[in-house]
C-alpha cells in the first residue's frame, strides 16, 4: 500500500468511525458507506492535505482507495505524504 493510499484509509476510518483495517484499498466508497456528505467532507480533506485542486467527480469516476490515489499520482504526481501535514 502507498503511503498515499494508506492516509487516504486513515482519514477515510475517521470520517466514517472505523477501524481503518476495515477499509481494503480496493474496496468501493459505496461499500464502505461513503455517502455523497461523507466523499464531500473526503475530497476537502484531500484537498487540504495535498494542495490539490480536486473535483469531487473523482471519487466517482475512481470509486476506491486504490484506484482514486492511482489517478492522483498520474495526475499530479506522485506525493510525499510524509512531509505533508496531518490530517
Amino acid at each position: 500500500m502507498s503511503s498515499r493510499e494508506q492516509w487516504m484509509q486513515e482519514a477515510l476510518s475517521r470520517l466514517l468511525d472505523v477501524d481503518p483495517s476495515k477499509i481494503a484499498p480496493t474496496q468501493s466508497f459505496a461499500e464502505i458507506g461513503v455517502d455523497s456528505l461523507i466523499g464531500l467532507r473526503f475530497a476537502r480533506q484531500l484537498q487540504d492535505e495535498f494542495g490539490l485542486e480536486l473535483e469531487l467527480e473523482w471519487l466517482y469516476d475512481n470509486p476506491s482507495v486504490r484506484e482514486l490515489s492511482a489517478f492522483i499520482d498520474e495526475r499530479f504526481g506522485a506525493a510525499d505524504v510524509t512531509s505533508a501535514k496531518s490530517a
